[in-house]
């Protein structure tokens, strides 16, 4: 069995314990950041779900790194789910997105 966490927004951030399993879901209820505790080495995959407004914006941490430097967006639509993959070399996570998962 893969080990989920459901991660809350705090006054605007989140943060990704690695520690308690590789799956996080967390649903977007204002603009966001996001920043990692306990890297290791390995795959891991965040659902980010929009609220029933849509259109909330991430900040990702430094240590997240994308194609060509060019973050992805964030979902437009209510309800809509975005899965970002990432592989990590314990230091940096390098990340994959597949937008409006239906």
């Amino acid at each position: 069995n893969v080990q989920t966490q459901t991660l809350t927004i705090t006054s605007g951030a989140t943060t990704w314990n690695l520690a308690n399993g590789p799956i996080a879901f967390v649903t977007a209820n204002q603009p966001f950041s996001v920043s990692t505790t306990n890297l290791l080495i390995g795959t891991y995959i965040l659902h980010v779900i929009q609220d029933s407004t849509g259109g909330r914006s991430i900040t990702w941490g430094s240590n997240f790194k994308w194609t060509a430097g060019v973050k992805p967006p964030a979902g437009t639509n209510p309800g809509q789910r975005d899965i970002y993959t990432f592989t990590s070399d314990g230091t940096n996570m390098y990340g994959s997105f597949i937008p409006d998962v239906r």
